[in-house]
């Protein structure tokens, strides 16, 4: 279940950095390929010299006041 879980957030970070590439960023379909492309060629958990995103994740959930 948690594998299956990690695909999901995979894949709406996927799609909401495509909306947010197309809709603002004004990047026609050839300019998403390609940044696409080269996000594919990195590694997920890259470290940029202050720790991996990874870490700085909470684990911890909360609710926002809607029910």
């Amino acid at each position: 279940m948690v594998h299956n879980g990690i695909e999901y957030g995979d894949m709406q970070l996927i799609a909401e950095a495509y909306d947010l590439l197309k809709s603002v960023g004004k990047l026609l379909n050839e300019e998403l390929q390609s940044v696409f492309s080269e996000w594919n060629k990195g590694e997920l958990l890259d470290n940029r010299g202050d720790g991996y995103l990874v870490d700085k994740v909470f684990d911890k959930t909360g609710m926002k006041g809607t029910s």
